[in-house]
């Protein structure tokens, strides 16, 4: 009879717990190795102005700034551990908050161990990889993670299903594992021990991984890339796609080593992130019309400039490409993010790539590029492809009388000479001839 007691009122605890978790605080596991761990130094900007309703469930212990394992507190970095530095978990959160309505709020409860192998996260293999004499991320396994990473992962996942629910999981790990084939595999082995422990459905918790550092930005992991890309095949369960990529394309590295990337580029990936998991509910990436942004953030978001020439060969093809510069400073490739179209060239696809081919004659054009940013805005972009030769030096206004027109290539005035220092980069026909305004 006490057994039959002890047991109603182990489930009525148990009932009340559940009852608790709110429906509107959206919690993400984020596991994996030094880029989610994070590996830049966090700025001024990184630790100003953070969302009340962005949330860190501490993974273990801190002295500095000082957190304690199991509690929950402003999600300010370094998120991960007391080794690491900003990831790409700081911006995720701030751009996932922006972009829900005021009533959610967005928790991350994150993992990551620098150089560890995808094997560390493994309920049945990690002991190999913590077991390791003088290994760098088998310290940190048994340091900071309790010498079990995957079982510090379930815990406090299982805490945080208390106070909300487990809307998706983010992974960055590769290097360690770079190209290998069984990697996809290993990743969905983990993911379904996750939620079974944890009671999910893959249809309600999806995977998003990310990809490394490219080669022309300085990544030596690469190749890892084609493996990433077997994500989403092999996380499909019953027709649901469970498993997306997070795209790493134009993201600078740090410069001084060939994984990691710099503060900007872990903004960028988090943002990115953010972008995946908002598609998959079905919702635009777009802030929430109500959302108070800080200064701060709405520079980090807004399009100051963007490079409107593309340069190549007669005869050759050219990729397109759309580079922006935005308020904060940074530069970023949109390319994959904007659509093209042009009246002057017919647009040809090779890969993910969009190219035109220039003429034997040289002939120069324009293309169209329209990207909208996070804040809704509709940029409208014309990009200018020329030949070398077409490029001559710009005629200053005192070479040429004030009042001359010029015009755009289509033949539509832009204005006068005495206003070409205002006028937007690109090529324009002044007196017959094609300038370019640098």
């Amino acid at each position: 009879m006490k057994k039959i007691v002890s047991l109603l009122l182990m489930s009525m605890v148990a009932v009340a717990v559940h009852a608790e978790a709110d429906p509107n605080f959206y919690i993400y596991l984020c596991f994996g190795q030094s880029n989610m761990e994070g590996n830049a130094a966090a700025e001024s900007v990184d630790k100003t102005g953070v969302d009340k309703r962005f949330r860190l469930l501490a993974t273990c212990n801190y002295d500095n700034p000082k957190r304690t394992l199991g509690e929950w507190y402003d999600a300010i970095p370094p998120l991960v551990n007391p080794i690491g530095g900003l990831g790409p978990s700081d911006y995720f959160g701030r751009t996932m908050v922006a972009a829900l309505p005021a009533n959610i709020k967005v928790g991350v409860v994150p993992v990551a161990i620098g150089g560890c192998r995808i094997q560390m996260f493994d309920k049945d293999l990690y002991k190999s990889e913590v077991n390791k004499p003088g290994d760098w991320s088998a310290s940190i396994a048994n340091n900071h993670y309790g010498g079990n990473p995957y079982q510090r992962l379930i815990d406090m996942a299982k805490k945080a299903q208390e106070v909300g629910v487990i809307k998706g999981i983010l992974l960055h790990q590769g290097c360690s594992n770079n190209g290998d084939p069984n990697w996809p595999s290993m990743v969905k082995t983990i993911y379904l021990n996750i939620l079974k422990e944890l009671g999910l459905k893959a249809k309600d918790v999806p995977l998003f991984a990310g990809e490394t550092e490219y080669a022309d930005m300085g990544g030596s992991c690469y190749a890892h890339n084609t493996v990433v890309a077997n994500i989403p095949k092999t996380l499909t369960f019953n027709g649901n796609v469970c498993g997306y990529v997070v795209s790493a394309y134009g993201l600078p590295g740090n410069g001084t080593d060939p994984w990691h990337f710099s503060a900007a580029g872990y903004r960028t990936l988090g943002k990115r992130y953010a972008y995946e998991v908002l598609r998959a509910m079905g919702m635009e990436p777009k802030v929430d019309a109500d959302y108070q942004m800080t200064t701060n953030l709405k520079k980090f978001y807004m399009v100051k400039s963007f490079d409107t020439m593309l340069s190549a060969k007669a005869g050759s093809t050219v990729t397109l490409k759309l580079m922006a510069t935005f308020f904060d400073g940074h530069k970023e490739d949109l390319t994959r993010e904007a659509t093209f179209s042009s009246t002057d060239f017919t647009i040809t696809t090779s890969g993910k790539d969009k190219r035109v081919k220039l003429g034997a004659e040289g002939t120069s054009g324009t293309v169209e590029a329209v990207y909208t940013d996070f804040l809704g805005t509709v940029h409208t972009v014309t990009l200018t492809v020329a030949t070398p030769t077409a490029i001559t030096t710009p005629i200053a206004p005192f070479h040429t009388p004030l009042w001359t027109p010029v015009y755009t290539l289509q033949g539509i005035k832009a204005g006068y000479m005495e206003q070409w220092d205002s006028l937007p980069q690109g090529l324009y026909i002044v007196k017959g001839k094609k300038i370019v305004k640098p």
